[in-house]
């Protein structure tokens, strides 16, 4: 039921029985008085009459009025989806106008309460003019009014077709509505108290209530019915998903399973394939270094690259399942960065094969300490090295180390005058497989990234703005001693 209709119908109700009570016990004690009750009694009458039919008209015309504001909300708020300043403000107007038409409702219904408990009370002692004409058709024409309030309720309840509610309560309420309004045309003929009319009026009343009461009865019925088939729905579907949880946890444990197997064949693999590369490693450099022909040596320098790029591969696998696996350990040390990136650059510069003669240049401070793991921070230096390298081959040039503080952090810069990066690569360049290159395999950004990140620290790159080559910079946090001294050096500057 709406809220605002049952509200207003049960005060319609409520205050007519009251007067009814009152009605009915001072009838029957002045029973032997027929002339205080051939006035007393249509006074009555009309109190609880003019109350409950104003609380009719109230409640449909209310409840149309509700259900239309309510709809004109939804609606305009669904078409000022441009700015939410304009939904605040078109919301905070409706709330100020249906607080306004609240007031007047509530301020006029308590008028009418106290008009109709006045009637009442003042018919004890006092004849209102007019209230009973004998020589005329219509001895109550008091009952017009009434009578008129019932049958505007009644052409407002087919207006806004509440008849077409799925609920029994609203058909007793139209049943309701028909009957008072005929109770209210025999009444107004009622010449005498218990005359004919007298008491076909009180009797169709009384059916009004008793539609009333059964009507809400079945209504109740009807809801507890409703009620009772959402909640077995409700349990229904609270077993289907338990159903469906149940098939998804299955589902994510075998997933788990598999992905576990997958880790656990991907180790497998991987040292399997380290042991026989060693060995075989080994030996191709023992024979490079035995081996005066130079076709030989061609060919065996083609197993060597193979088996070095074969080694790498199983090592960078190995690594991005520790990262997936979340199993990525390290083992901080103190030691001085700069000490780190030297010996990076000079494994490039020392491999010819890798160098091809650029030129790579470091520039750093004094010496830079963090806490960090060293293999580590040597494995993303010299893959990012190595990138350089890899990519400045084809136009020459030279690479640029720098290092240098800010603030509590060292920032550690790769600077290359190559090809420089792709834009369409550049915002998946640190993902799994992001490689434009056919020698590499795509995994050495994501691992230097996951180590880098594993060290709270970030890493980026950049195309240059000259629009030769590209800068590879990672940050790192200074170590506790350097970070105070970096500290204290700010506060005096």
């Amino acid at each position: 039921l709406n809220d605002k209709f049952s509200l207003f119908v049960g005060i319609g109700f409520l205050t007519n029985a009251l007067i009814d009570l009152m009605h009915a016990l001072v009838s029957f004690s002045l029973v032997n008085e027929p002339l205080f009750l051939k006035y007393f009694i249509p006074q009555t009458w009309f109190a609880g009459r003019i109350f409950l039919s104003a609380m009719f008209v109230v409640a449909i015309v209310m409840y149309s009025t509700l259900s239309k504001d309510s709809k004109s909300l939804a609606s305009s708020a669904s078409s000022l989806t441009a700015s939410s300043r304009q939904e605040d403000t078109f919301s905070l107007k409706e709330e100020v106008r249906y607080n306004k038409l609240r007031n007047r409702l509530i301020l006029s219904i308590t008028m009418l309460a106290i008009m109709a408990a006045i009637i009442a009370i003042s018919s004890l002692f006092s004849i209102y003019p007019g209230i009973v004409i004998d020589d005329f058709p219509i001895h109550r024409p008091y009952e017009i009014p009434s009578l008129a309030l019932f049958l505007v309720a009644l052409v407002y309840f087919y207006k806004n077709q509440l008849y077409k509610i799925n609920d029994v309560f609203y058909k007793g309420i139209l049943a309701s509505l028909i009957i008072d309004s005929f109770a209210q045309i025999i009444m107004s003929y009622s010449a005498t108290s218990f005359d004919t009319a007298h008491n076909v009026a009180h009797i169709l009343k009384n059916a009004g209530y008793f539609v009333n009461i059964i009507a809400l009865a079945l209504s109740s019925i009807q809801y507890n019915t409703m009620l009772r088939q959402s909640i077995e729905s409700l349990k229904e579907s609270n077993i289907r998903l338990k159903e469906g949880e149940e098939v998804i946890r299955v589902q994510y444990e075998k997933l788990k399973e598999t992905d576990k197997m997958k880790d656990e064949f991907i180790n497998i693999a991987a040292h399997e394939l380290r042991t026989p590369i060693q060995p075989i490693l080994g030996l191709t450099q023992f024979l490079l270094s035995k081996t005066k022909n130079i076709k030989d040596h061609e060919l065996l320098d083609v197993v060597v690259r193979n088996a070095k790029r074969l080694l790498r591969l199983t090592d960078e696998i190995l690594d991005v399942t520790k990262i997936e696996s979340h199993s990525l350990k390290l083992s901080k040390e103190q030691f001085n960065l700069n000490d780190v990136i030297k010996n990076a650059i000079n494994d490039i510069a020392t491999n010819k094969e890798k160098s091809n003669n650029l030129n790579l240049l470091f520039q750093s401070e004094e010496d830079i300490f963090i806490e960090a793991d060293r293999n580590r921070l040597v494995q993303v230096i010299s893959n990012l090295l190595s990138n350089a390298v890899k990519f400045t081959k084809e136009g020459g040039g030279t690479i640029t180390i720098t290092a240098e503080k800010k603030d509590t952090q060292v920032i550690v810069k790769v600077k290359d005058t190559g090809t420089g990066i792709d834009p369409e690569i550049l915002p998946q360049l640190f993902s799994k497989f992001a490689s434009k290159s056919f020698e590499g395999t795509g995994l050495g950004l994501f691992i230097c990234k996951n180590i880098v990140e594993a060290h709270d620290g970030k890493i980026w790159a950049e195309n240059n703005a000259d629009g030769k080559g590209a800068t590879f910079s990672f940050s790192l946090q200074l170590s506790e001693e350097q970070q105070q001294q970096q500290q204290q050096r700010l506060k005096n500057i």
